[in-house]
């Protein structure tokens, strides 16, 4: 399928400024940070699904049994399981949030988006000087 006249004058722009800006070519490109801290373990989503597994086979249980106090037992096996397989472990989370920022705080706090949002600013206003 071709593109239209207007799409591809928005693609050659598009390329233009990531040849102007290999900087941010690179961070569109790069793959997300993999270790501690940064995402879901399989071990973790392993155990996790057990434990709801185990779970839902004690609140069957109690269910057939007819003791609501194990049910209660089961449910939060359940949800324990659940918390467990989601989260990402935080052993090590702390020292994983990367390089600071150049104001000195981590990427997380809201410095990167103001440094995102003022170099907007500035091309935007490179541009219209330009006109």
């Amino acid at each position: 399928m071709a593109l239209s006249d207007h799409e591809q004058q928005l693609l050659d722009q598009l390329e233009k400024q990531l040849r102007e800006d290999p900087s941010f070519a690179r961070n569109i490109s790069e793959d997300p940070p993999v270790g501690p801290g940064t995402g879901l373990s399989a071990t973790r989503v392993v155990i996790g699904v057990v434990g709801v597994v185990i779970g839902l086979a004690i609140v069957l249980g109690a269910i057939w049994s007819g003791i609501w106090p194990l049910g209660v037992l089961g449910f939060a096996v359940m949800v324990g399981g659940g918390f467990w397989a989601l989260s990402s472990g935080g052993g090590g989370a702390s020292g994983a949030q990367g390089p600071a920022a150049p104001g000195g705080k981590p990427p997380g706090e809201g410095q990167k988006s103001a440094g995102f949002m003022n170099r907007m600013e500035d091309r935007w206003d490179k541009r219209r000087g330009g006109q």
